[in-house]
């Protein structure tokens, strides 16, 4: 319990490492610790539940690759959700994250769309399909490939977007955030120029924050998420004018 509150979320796999136990044991006693209120099982793993705090704090950014290992099954999930908003002749953005790059391997398969990114990783992926893919001007952020700096903010001033699909690393009542000071920049410039901004987070997500507030609840019109937010987060965000869509 010590490990996993400390980590905030942690898979099955891990757990059962740290503990030196089986994965059917480690399912076995999270749904008994579920029961017990000390956890809440997500996906793959379970998030740890901190007493008399609602929110958690991430201090540093895990690596890419760790990132997409985790809740992986409930971010594909969650693009398979989002992909369904998207309609042939769609201008759409798609945001540098774990959860936007597999829309991206879904967005290469519909027809007819114009797509912008701030992702080399989602700009590979889409390079052989049918749609023309565009990504902003900038300095390439090492390890996470995203493209920022003021000159990316300034090469999307002339955009216009229908839907803004928006990576975040963490969701509270009070707003959507992110690692990266760089990448948070960007991210309120496609907003800016999208008619509809879609947040994609899985609920590993729910209740923590990072060191940088990207945006206020209001600021997005559809929450695309794996599981229901519990009662104080969906409030916040019905009270918002957030549409919360769980896949």
């Amino acid at each position: 319990m010590a490990r996993l509150n400390q980590a905030g979320f942690m898979s099955v796999g891990d757990l059962a490492d740290t503990a030196g136990v089986s994965e059917i044991t480690v399912r076995r006693d999270l749904a008994e610790l579920e029961r017990t209120g000390a956890v809440r099982r997500t996906h793959g793993g379970a998030l740890g539940l901190r007493r008399g705090d609602a929110s958690a704090f991430d201090a540093e950014e895990p690596s890419f690759e760790a990132r997409r290992r985790r809740n992986g099954a409930a971010k594909t999930r969650i693009a398979r959700t989002a992909e369904r908003l998207i309609e042939p002749g769609m201008s759409i953005a798609i945001d540098t994250g774990t959860t936007t790059l597999e829309l991206a391997r879904l967005v290469a398969r519909i027809a007819d769309l114009q797509v912008v990114s701030n992702s080399t990783r989602v700009a590979s992926v889409l390079a052989n399909s049918a749609n023309p893919v565009y990504v902003v001007a900038g300095r390439v952020r090492d390890r996470e490939l995203s493209i920022y700096g003021q000159r990316a903010v300034d090469s999307l001033r002339d955009y216009s977007f229908d839907i803004f699909f928006l990576g975040i690393s963490g969701i509270t009542a009070d707003g959507l955030y992110d690692y990266s000071p760089e990448d948070a920049e960007v991210k309120r410039a496609f907003m800016a120029r999208a008619t509809r901004v879609v947040a994609l987070c899985d609920s590993a997500k729910f209740n923590r924050k990072a060191m940088v507030r990207v945006a206020e609840p209001a600021e997005v019109h559809a929450f695309v998420c794996d599981a229901k937010p519990d009662q104080a987060l969906a409030r916040a965000l019905v009270r918002n004018g957030v549409e919360v869509i769980v896949s």
